[in-house]
């Protein structure tokens, strides 16, 4: 009788251990999130449209400042679909993370399609970065970015080293690019000469960038660009020709990582190689996602990608 009173006290303790522990786990839910929209007046008169995102009622421990490829403006890092939203993630991990539409797309001042080019919009993002550190009160921020996002990123921290802290760089095109890609961008630099300044929006396009991915996140994507930004600048693809941000890659001493995914069709992957090499940081890192293209931050294997931008800005 006593060895079954004993059991019988055991089975209630076990019980209540563990409804104590579903009780914790329930406590240790993840914060809440606040979205803020702003326009960030530059220099020379330009709206430039910000989002952001952050832990409601808590301090940050980092502050992001992410920035977008030709394919979409800030929908790139704000898609309402479910685990494919970038700044969710890092606000549930206590960042205060901000996104841009670059002047001409989005809710962002239309300009000429030619101003649009990697050193014009980082004066731009010059503006933006002030704006962040007098609200977030740090001296620096982090800096993300996809594809023409990087060539803004690294004329960014190249023209302005004082305002950025750390950076990773997706799918960053040095000195050449893909030979899969060759004949569009030839064709788009041309009608560049000839004085086309927009182009059709055509982001449905981008699975061309993508590698694996779920055509319902492709699809919510094309439908918000679509609506947002009808047609894109020729700027971006006129850097591709002057490779204006070159010239700072060996200046860069911010610790810097570079990301391109196996099965990418814009990048030359063996110029990216040399683009690492030729960085100037002390601390600089190289990740190659598999199963990946130029599109990776919304391919199926992005989980991989915002865990090893997690872990690299964490430090």
């Amino acid at each position: 009788m006593k060895r079954k009173i004993i059991v019988i006290w055991l089975a209630i303790i076990v019980f209540f251990l563990g409804c104590a522990t579903l009780a914790t786990k329930e406590v240790k839910k993840p914060p809440k999130i606040i979205q803020s929209e702003y326009f960030v007046k530059t220099l020379d008169g330009i709206s430039i449209y910000v989002v952001s995102k952050r832990p409601a009622n808590q301090k940050p421990s980092h502050v992001v400042l992410l920035i977008p490829w030709v394919k979409s403006g800030s929908t790139l890092f704000n898609l309402p679909v479910e685990g494919y939203n970038v700044m969710d993630y890092f606000a549930s991990k206590n960042f205060a993370v901000y996104a841009v539409d670059h002047r001409s797309y989005g809710k962002s001042t239309r300009t000429s399609g030619f101003d649009v080019r990697g050193l014009v919009c980082a004066e731009d993002m010059k503006t933006v970065a002030d704006f962040i550190e007098e609200k977030e009160k740090v001296d620096k921020v982090d800096v993300v970015a996809l594809s023409f996002g990087t060539v803004v990123a690294v004329s960014l921290a190249g023209k302005y080293p004082d305002e950025v802290r750390r950076i990773v760089l997706m799918g960053f095109p040095y000195k050449k690019v893909n030979t899969k890609s060759k004949p569009i961008v030839k064709k788009l630099i041309s009608l560049a000469d000839k004085g086309v300044a927009f182009i059709p929006s055509k982001p449905e396009t981008a699975k061309g960038l993508w590698y694996k991915y779920d055509p319902k996140v492709l699809k919510k994507f094309t439908e918000i660009v679509n609506k947002r930004t009808p047609k894109i600048p020729i700027g971006p693809f006129v850097d591709l020709r002057d490779l204006d941000a070159v010239k700072f890659i060996p200046k860069i001493k911010q610790p810097t990582l570079l990301i391109y995914g196996d099965h990418e069709v814009f990048v030359d992957l063996t110029d990216a190689l040399k683009c690492f090499k030729d960085l100037g940081a002390e601390k600089k890192g190289y990740l190659l996602v598999g199963n990946a293209s130029h599109g990776l931050l919304l391919e199926k294997n992005h989980d991989i990608v915002y865990r090893t931008i997690y872990g690299w800005l964490s430090e």
